[in-house]
């Protein structure tokens, strides 16, 4: 199979990890040169190898955004640095975008803390009720009132 000139066929199966760079210095010289004398495979790479770079791109773009959003939350909870608090706040002079981004994540987490403890409240009343529904279905409702009584 790859003993010799490589056919296209054998491109096909070593694009991908000729662009991860997984090959051998043997093999890889080889796809090189193959690619070199054959326009299809030349193009069939070309197209692979942008969308590889473009799909890169867009990773290192969320990864950024994930790290952002991450910095800007901890600000936001008072968990950084005076350093990088009065970074943070130079960049939020700067930008309005960051000015938005930070009122959105103060705006998403006084969101979720009252829906938390409105479930919570919910939850607590919900366990009362049933605790005194099934105590006065037990009849022992008036006994636990007249043991207060007593003290």
């Amino acid at each position: 199979m790859l003993k010799g000139n490589l056919t296209c066929e054998d491109i096909s199966r070593l694009l991908l990890p000729y662009i991860d760079d997984k090959l051998s210095e043997n093999k890889r010289n080889r796809v090189a040169i193959h690619l070199r004398n054959c326009p299809f495979c030349m193009e069939k790479y070309r197209i692979i190898k942008s969308l590889f770079d473009k799909i890169q791109q867009r990773n290192i773009q969320r990864a950024k955004k994930f790290q952002q959003y991450a910095l800007l939350s901890a600000y936001c909870d008072n968990e950084v640095s005076d350093t990088m608090k009065d970074n943070i706040e130079a960049s939020l002079a700067l930008s309005c975008d960051l000015v938005e981004r930070t009122h959105k994540i103060n705006t998403l987490k006084k969101l979720l803390n009252t829906t938390f403890e409105k479930q919570f409240e919910y939850i607590e009343l919900n366990l009362e009720k049933s605790i005194i529904k099934r105590l006065e279905d037990e009849k022992l409702i008036n006994k636990i009132k007249k043991l207060f009584k007593r003290n």
